[in-house]
């Protein structure tokens, strides 16, 4: 009988073992190579008027914000991606990007009549780098469901100018892609 339990406890261990290998989430690319270029993406439309004010407002609600009518939206988003170089930062380091960036989005969005807003997903990893900042808040789901539904990246944003002209853009470090949009006329 002592054999038998040691043998499924040996069987046990090995199939446990291997479930645990075979479980384990893929690796995420930290460098800026071939892969983390082929993540970066940008989409661009035109809404009809309709199709713009209903966005708008269901962007409003959803973010519970008032802001005034002459104003374009910027959303920075922060996901869970296959591409991040920021997931390979320190924390020290990781924390000076995100103060630029939130540094950086102000002053653009001042410069372009915009408000900007910062939300990021449950699944981000070092979620704890953002998720006590007053400026930064947590995905309802309805950002990751229905506008940043590729996951390849770590960073993306979303701007919705007041004329209906949309952009949406996966990759970080992406300040002058959001300058060049808003002051194109």
């Amino acid at each position: 009988m002592k054999i038998n339990k040691l043998v499924l406890l040996a069987f046990m261990m090995v199939f446990t073992s291997c479930y645990a290998q075979n479980t384990k989430e893929p690796k995420i690319n930290t460098k800026f190579n071939k892969e983390y270029a082929s993540s970066r993406k940008s989409f661009v439309g035109k809404l009809n008027n309709v199709e713009y004010k209903e966005l708008r407002n269901r962007l409003l609600n959803v973010l519970r914000a008032e802001i005034p009518d002459n104003n374009a939206i910027l959303i920075n988003y922060y996901q869970k991606g296959s591409n991040c170089y920021e997931y390979g930062l320190g924390k020290k380091d990781a924390l000076t990007v995100i103060e630029n960036c939130i540094r950086i989005s102000s002053q653009i969005s001042r410069e372009n009549n915009t408000t900007d807003f910062f939300l990021y997903s449950d699944k981000t990893p070092n979620k704890e780098r953002i998720e006590n900042r007053n400026n930064f808040i947590l995905d309802s789901g309805f950002f990751e469901e229905n506008i940043f539904t590729l996951k390849e990246n770590c960073r993306a944003f979303f701007i919705l100018k007041t004329n209906g002209e949309f952009m949406k853009y996966y990759g970080s470090d992406y300040y002058s892609e959001v300058k060049k949009f808003l002051e194109k006329k």
